[in-house]
């Protein structure tokens, strides 16, 4: 009857470990796809906190707003207009801006309601998205 009662116990704490690791993995912060990125971006402004790491340089409260035709328009924090283009390569999104060049891509990591953007060189954190829009939310031009 002992053998039993401690296989039984030892069977039911298996059984919590198991369930509470596979209930916890949801939590745990991961890359989004490309897939994933783009429907989050494609014809949509992204509202953002920006770092010193980010194609600014500049840290504070900036927009993208993200054509589904692969182009960009980023407003910075210091008000300028970022021109560029953008394209999804593999799980990382690549952006081109035409007043700075060579910023390379980015991975988007959610953390359940928050994403972080962080560079795929050098794994800095840019920005955090804030919210994003539906379109061109902040009519921003060229």
């Amino acid at each position: 009857m002992h053998r039993f009662v401690v296989a039984s116990m030892r069977a039911l704490n298996a059984s919590v470990l198991l369930t509470a690791c596979a209930l916890g993995s949801t939590a745990f912060a991961g890359d989004m796809s490309g897939a994933d990125i783009k429907t989050l971006l494609s014809g949509n402004t992204s509202y953002l906190e920006t770092t010193a790491a980010s194609a600014s340089g500049q840290v504070g409260q900036a927009m993208i707003y993200w054509n589904a035709d692969g182009t960009a328009l980023y407003k910075t924090p210091s008000g300028a207009i970022l021109h560029g283009t953008w394209e999804i390569k593999d799980n990382t999104l690549c952006t081109v801006w035409k007043e700075r060049p060579n910023t390379g891509c980015v991975r988007y990591d959610k953390s359940g309601d928050v994403i972080t953007v962080i560079d795929a060189a050098s794994g800095q954190v840019r920005v955090k998205i804030l919210k994003t829009a539906a379109g061109n939310a902040e009519k921003l031009a060229p």
